[in-house]
């Protein structure tokens, strides 16, 4: 079971890493934008559904869902959609000036819960990450690391989160001790720079569907 779980919070960590992605985007822009409990509450939102949807590749719902055509096409139009939303969100945004210090507390919890929703939103709302987490574990059952047992489903889920959680602890902590080094032009600028950049990914993969129908 440790083995599984560890297996799991090394895919979790790898898997968080890349850039071209909305959640770690998003956690970056806040991050950089000093807002530092706003993209931990994002980060642990988006944890959640995503170590479920690992723990059910595991047990084998990835495979089922490959069976249904239409699950691919519209998964991955969902995908396109969230990209281009959290792009146009961070190059939309208005840059921040300085934080409210008159916010009470009912606020502040009305904050945190937006900010939890929207990661875990984000990816509940991207059945992709089924087909995605499908293909890494049986990326794990071909290289012999572990045999296919649904029990494993629960360790490697949870391993997954916590691999999620451990990176977005660090990138953040580094982010915290340093964004202040970092002008707030260049901050906006490096902002809308990921957001232009998610925007541009998703116009591709919207434009890559539409030339796979024809």
């Amino acid at each position: 079971m440790l083995s599984i779980a560890l297996i799991g919070f090394l895919m979790g960590i790898a898997g968080s890493i890349p850039l071209a992605g909305p959640i770690t985007m998003l956690v970056l822009g806040y991050g950089l934008d000093g807002r530092t409990r706003q993209a931990a509450l994002v980060a642990l939102g988006s944890a959640l559904p995503e170590c479920l949807y690992a723990g059910l590749a595991w047990w084998g719902f990835g495979a089922l869902v490959e069976e249904f055509e239409w699950v691919g096409p519209i998964s991955h139009a969902i995908a396109a959609l969230v990209l281009i939303a959290v792009g146009l969100f961070l190059v939309l945004r208005p840059p921040r000036e300085t934080d409210r210090a008159g916010q009470n507390s009912g606020d502040e919890v009305v904050s945190s819960k937006r900010h939890f929703l929207l990661g875990m939103s984000i990816t509940a709302l991207n059945p992709a990450l089924i087909l995605n987490w499908g293909a890494a574990v049986t990326m794990v059952y071909s290289l012999g690391l572990a045999e296919p047992k649904p029990q494993y489903a629960i360790p490697f889920g949870l391993g997954v989160g916590a691999g999620i959680l451990v990176w977005f602890t660090a990138a953040l902590s580094f982010l915290h001790r340093h964004h202040r080094r970092i002008p707030p032009t260049l901050r906006n600028r490096l902002m809308k720079g990921m957001g232009a950049l998610l925007f541009g990914l998703g116009v591709l993969a919207g434009l890559r569907m539409v030339l796979d129908l024809y």
